[in-house]
């Protein structure tokens, strides 16, 4: 419920932005549809109530809404958020995927990362990537795993092929008689188990104890916020390729001066919500200020991100627009290993958010001047 709450609320504030974008891949409606035997050379954003692709897609696909169904063939990436989704094709390269309830039913020819409630990789799922899965209810049903596997949930059921090692992070697991580890299994748990106490367990199983409260939860919490985010991210990377790169090089300028502004409107903008709250007439005008403070949060977080992960990246290459994908994901384990470190990680956290918030808004109002 909570993370139905936080997508969906997030999707919607952003939906206004998107409404106004006309990028020539975007498709918008009550039902997007590829039929088999189409083919689209170009990568797909969609914002719908039902995306379905059985067709052939040469690109990559980025979609948000209710039920999405792939039954064709994807190329390349597929990043997608929604209530309910049924993978039954192909996708040649990495999958991101957040929703209530998720089927992998077919073949995902790169990584695999997925978060949602109710999650299930059928006996015809074949990954020949990396996993990691947070979900509440897991089930691996005599599925292949061609790289290794992570798996944080509440009760898991696991079955089938890992070629290589598999961490586990539950409360509440069970062994398939068909489960086949080629590598080591480390089971971490809470509470005080051993091996010959479950069902099925491999003989290379590892259990690691460790008394921490509500461990799991949190950690999937994490995770779906996160990935969640990187959708919204990479969906308005697709949407304002032009302004994703302004706004990334007019970020690497005034260091001091972006992150002394973003510490006044951090501090500022709630007292003045709140004096507007005061006064019956301007409460409406205090709701939108919030609501443009939520969303300016958020494009700081993801500017950050983008910012680290692509300099990372082009100190090893040269520059092409595909950096910045990548660099929103590098970006975002780079502070979350960053804000992981013991006293400074708050401090580095805080201060990153005071640096992406006046530089967006120093940005746009740059932009307003230039207009005038």
């Amino acid at each position: 419920m909570y993370q139905k709450f936080i997508f969906w609320t997030t999707f919607l504030l952003l939906l206004p932005i998107i409404l106004l974008a006309q990028p020539s891949t975007y498709k918008l409606g009550s039902t997007i549809r590829i039929n088999s035997g189409d083919t689209l050379s170009n990568n797909v954003l969609s914002a719908a109530e039902v995306v379905e692709i059985y067709g052939y897609l040469e690109d990559d696909l980025f979609a948000a809404a209710n039920n999405i169904v792939i039954g064709g063939t994807i190329t390349d990436d597929a990043i997608m958020g929604a209530e309910s989704i049924n993978l039954n094709g192909s996708v040649g390269d990495m999958v991101v995927a957040a929703g209530e309830s998720i089927t992998i039913n077919g073949e995902v020819g790169g990584d695999l990362f997925i978060a949602g409630n109710e999650i299930r990789l059928t006996p015809d799922a074949i990954i020949r990537g990396n996993v990691i899965i947070a979900g509440n209810e897991v089930q691996l049903e005599n599925s292949t795993i061609e790289g290794w596997l992570r798996i944080y949930g509440n009760e898991v059921r696991l079955g089938g092929t890992v070629n290589r090692y598999v961490d586990l992070y539950v409360n509440d697991l069970t062994f398939a008689d068909n489960y086949n580890p080629l590598e080591a299994t480390t089971f971490t748990t809470s509470s005080a188990i051993k091996a010959e106490d479950i069902p099925n367990a491999p003989e290379n199983l590892t259990i690691i104890v460790e008394k921490q409260d509500g461990w799991a939860v949190k950690l999937l919490f994490s995770l779906w916020i996160s990935i969640s985010i990187l959708i919204i991210g990479m969906l308005l990377l697709t949407i304002f390729p032009q302004t994703t790169v302004d706004l990334y090089r007019f970020s690497q300028e005034h260091y001091m001066k972006n992150t002394f502004i973003g510490l006044l409107l951090f501090l500022g903008i709630p007292i003045i919500s709140i004096l507007l709250l005061l006064l019956i007439f301007t409460i409406p005008l205090s709701f939108i200020i919030w609501t443009l403070y939520t969303i300016t949060l958020l494009i700081s977080y993801l500017l950050v991100a983008l910012l680290f992960g692509s300099l990372a990246i082009r100190y090893f290459k040269t520059e092409a627009f595909t950096d910045y994908y990548w660099g929103l994901i590098l970006g975002m384990v780079i502070i979350f290993l960053l804000t992981m470190i013991p006293y400074a990680g708050p401090i580095i956290n805080v201060i990153l958010i005071f640096y992406g918030l006046g530089s967006v808004l120093r940005y746009f109002w740059t932009m307003r001047g230039n207009a005038i």
